[in-house]
């Protein structure tokens, strides 16, 4: 009888490293090999488990290095207002209560987000193109806290890409920002009835607190 050894590793990364890896899927009866939300292996010896960890891990290095060239994050320049425009009111269809729907009035909250902290206010490209903007302040001082905290003003993916893990790249590229300019707590402020940007905040550590009007207060202590 083959006494068959197993694991399965539970591994944070992007979807499109994932799909990446799962072209090498392999079964056959006496050895197993499977990327999906977990990766999964079943074989028939140590030594092969061992091996196949080995080259599993060779591969996710490479493609997570070929991914980061495709993804670059860095500071909005003045230029990127109109692609701003563009995908802050396709990000917010659906959601009239949250968004200045006057392009005067979005192009002033543009220059403010700019104002409050110009290191702060981010885009995501992906090949090249902008996705994604975040905007967190480190000179704002919350009311409910009564001093200084990292303030997430804006956040924002194109919804063409969403569910591949941009959001959470964006949000945690705010917390690295805010850690480096000294701030050990975060903030933001997301509509009420946005179900499913408060589910994507508690996933990332967030919590819930109070709701003022039409939105609801979340937070993080940064470690």
């Amino acid at each position: 009888m083959v006494v068959m050894i197993e694991a399965k590793l539970f591994l944070n990364i992007p979807k499109e490293v994932k799909e990446a890896l799962s072209i090498d899927n392999y079964k056959e009866k006496d050895f197993l090999f499977e990327v999906n939300d977990e990766i999964h292996i079943k074989t028939k010896n140590i030594g092969s488990l061992k091996a196949t960890l080995d080259d599993f891990f060779r591969c996710l290095d490479v493609a997570l290095k070929t991914y980061q060239l495709i993804i670059k994050i860095r500071k909005v320049k003045p230029e990127d207002l109109e692609t701003f425009l563009e995908l802050y009111y396709k990000a917010y269809r659906g959601f009239d209560k949250y968004y200045y729907k006057k392009k005067r009035w979005a192009k002033w909250y543009f220059k403010w987000l700019m104002k409050r902290d110009e290191d702060g206010f981010l885009v995501l490209e992906y090949c090249n193109k902008p996705i994604g903007f975040i905007g967190v302040d480190c000179n704002w001082v919350s009311n409910i806290e009564k001093r200084e905290v990292a303030e997430i003003h804006e956040i924002f993916v194109d919804p063409d890409y969403r569910g591949r893990g941009f959001g959470k790249l964006l949000i945690n590229k705010a917390i690295e920002y805010a850690k480096k300019r000294g701030r050990d707590f975060i903030e933001l402020w997301v509509g009420v009835e946005n179900k499913e940007g408060q589910k994507f905040y508690e996933r990332l550590g967030f919590k819930k607190d109070v709701i003022i009007k039409d939105w609801l207060r979340m937070y993080k202590v940064i470690e």
